[in-house]
């Protein structure tokens, strides 16, 4: 295909919101030259809104390629036959001028990747947890994102199929953790590319499935991926020892408090000291409420900061994890890896 042709590329895992997904893509002003179904199930559904997709318009085709997601997509991404691929996730959709803004940037020959940002629909944040994540995300790709290219979700990004040609596939050793797309952006930024990070390729995102237990979920997992990448990269974007010990030693503090009210002879100290952790946490609620509503106009839902002790427990939980579970060293994947 001609230099500049590009591939959508979207998994799907038995979710019927694909069909909002590709409606949104074949109402592109710059049409992709062709969409992947990248189908990491085995749904009847699924099948069957693909093949009326595919007889609406041939551009449209499905693809098995069970797995991880970075397993399907890395099925997918060997079928690419274009110069430049672009990934969506079917929690995701599209507005008319999504493609042209995200594949802007690659006029520039040494730009290897861009994304955008995913705001929530807001008819999807339908709990305290979900409004906070989103006003969370939003305010992750203004201060991170642009500083932070290797933070850009895979969701919503284009790329050189140069770069999977010859740096190799996603990463399956993190795939479980949802870190495959900081790893080989990383790969990509050592190997010389540039990210770019592009505020009007924005797609609206569906939250519907954030609650408390989904997001605590979510965050343990993604530290635990991030976990394994810094140890690898030596690379993070948001652990910091000021940013943690509040939330880590505060807990710890309860905790040595309560195993110390165990023993007779230091009961007492026990309470005080349990008693002081309680009086931090209280005070870290304030401190993170009053600090999110200064910023809430700007990032609606902020004011809800306080949350953010519930994410980054679940955070420090899974980055815990790995460091239990991998005692030794990490085994580099800046190899091609086969597909």
């Amino acid at each position: 295909m001609a230099a500049g042709a590009v591939t959508v590329i979207v998994t799907v895992l038995d979710d019927p919101r694909l069909e909002r997904t590709l409606d949104s893509l074949l109402t592109q002003h710059r049409l992709p030259e062709e969409v992947l179904i990248a189908d990491g199930g085995d749904s009847p559904a699924i099948a069957a809104i693909s093949e009326r997709f595919t007889r609406r318009d041939p551009r449209v085709r499905r693809i098995a390629a069970p797995g991880t997601i970075a397993e399907t997509r890395n099925g997918a991404l060997a079928a690419v036959r274009t110069d430049l691929v672009a990934f969506l996730d079917t929690d995701e959709v599209a507005p008319p001028q999504w493609l042209e803004h995200l594949l802007a940037p690659f006029e520039e020959p040494a730009v290897g990747f861009a994304g955008g940002p995913t705001p929530a629909n807001p008819a999807s944040l339908h709990n305290v947890a979900a409004r906070y994540y989103n006003a969370y995300m939003r305010r992750f790709y203004d201060r991170v994102v642009p500083e932070r290219p290797h933070a850009i979700p895979m969701g919503n990004s284009a790329w050189r199929m140069r770069i999977f040609r010859e740096l190799g596939a996603l990463d399956l050793s993190v795939s479980g953790f949802g870190s495959e797309d900081q790893e080989i952006a990383l790969r990509a930024l050592h190997a010389g590319w540039r990210g770019v990070y592009v505020p009007g390729a924005a797609v609206e995102h569906d939250l519907s499935d954030i609650g408390w237990s989904s997001l605590f979920r979510k965050q343990r997992r993604y530290g635990h991926g991030g976990y394994l990448i810094w140890r690898r990269t030596g690379a993070t974007y948001e652990a910091s020892p000021e940013g943690v010990l509040p939330y880590l030693g505060l807990p710890l503090l309860v905790l040595a408090g309560l195993v110390m009210v165990v023993f007779p002879v230091v009961r007492w100290a026990g309470v005080v000291v349990a008693l002081l952790g309680l009086a931090g946490l209280v005070v870290l609620v304030v401190v993170l409420t009053v600090e999110g509503r200064r910023e809430d106009l700007q990032y609606p839902g902020y004011r809800f900061r306080a949350v953010e002790i519930w994410r980054r427990w679940a955070t420090l939980l899974g980055a815990l994890e790995a460091a239990l579970s991998r005692s030794g060293p990490v085994a580099s994947s800046s190899a091609p890896a086969r597909r």
